[in-house]
């Protein structure tokens, strides 16, 4: 298979993903064994209590672990391996998603086109069925923050994620929009294939907190990234209605929160 010697960075956020990373740190050590030796891992732990970063220092001494005094949320977590790493592409890359042998290689042929922003790995579940695949590299709204490559200089040239959208959801698609306006391409590419279950972090905290963060950071992507008022209101209007009507009451504690953070919201609106 053919072989690219530029390096890349594998940037992980983890926060009590222990036993997540012994399953899924060997593919990944294996991938790179394929692709590059001199590619870096860093991972981010977010204050896990778990034992994560006595484990990773004690038996994956090549990995450059980055300790948090508390949970920062996947963005800031993201942003802060992002500055620190050394090579001109990083694969963001979920502690949950095992990875195959061959997948870094798709990802970074395309970046010789200057247009491109980022690429998006095809995520095939953790069931290894195979979910319909277009078949070759499509454009895409944007890259999933869980297995997707990146231009590491363009990334850092918007801002990176967004920390309004903290603890997390809605960050990777509000940096993949930008991405677009500023006239860059966001990729699917299908021959690089990861499983990913999902929510294996997320998954842990409380159902209804996690619902309320998704729609609430949904709310905030739809304010402050559409220039279009009525597209604007249509996309909100839609959302409140199936929301409402489902009964999850934890869309009036969205909109209180909206309320009070208004002027960030709208000083993010009109940022740049």
């Amino acid at each position: 298979m053919e072989k690219i010697e530029e390096k890349v960075s594998i940037i992980i956020p983890n926060y009590n993903g222990r036993h997540l990373l012994e399953k899924n740190l060997p593919l990944l050590l294996k991938a790179i064994k394929r692709h590059n030796q001199q590619d870096e891992i860093i991972v981010i732990d977010n204050g896990s209590t778990d034992g994560s970063v006595e484990f990773l220092r004690n038996l994956f001494p090549v990995i450059k672990t980055i300790q948090l005094n508390r949970n920062l949320g996947f963005g800031e977590a993201c942003n802060t391996g992002i500055r620190q790493s050394q090579n001109k592409i990083f694969i963001l890359l979920n502690n949950d998603v095992e990875v195959t042998e061959n997948f870094i290689l798709p990802l970074l042929r395309h970046f010789s086109d200057r247009r491109i922003f980022s690429v998006s790995a095809l995520s095939l579940g953790s069931d290894n069925k195979i979910k319909k695949s277009p078949g070759k590299p499509v454009d895409i709204p944007y890259a999933s923050g869980g297995y997707s490559a990146y231009d590491r200089e363009k990334f850092l040239s918007l801002g990176g994620f967004h920390p309004i959208y903290s603890p997390f959801y809605f960050e990777d698609r509000d940096i993949g929009y930008k991405a677009l306006k500023t006239g860059w391409k966001n990729l699917l590419e299908p021959e690089s294939i990861v499983f990913h279950k999902g929510e294996q972090t997320s998954g842990k905290i409380n159902k209804k907190y996690v619902e309320y963060i998704k729609f609430r950071n949904r709310l905030v992507f739809y304010i402050s990234c559409y220039e279009n008022l009525l597209l604007t209101f249509i996309a909100v209007l839609k959302a409140v209605i199936n929301t409402f009507f489902s009964f999850r009451w934890y869309s009036f504690s969205a909109f209180c929160w909206l309320y009070k953070n208004r002027a960030r919201i709208f000083e993010k609106k009109h940022q740049k």
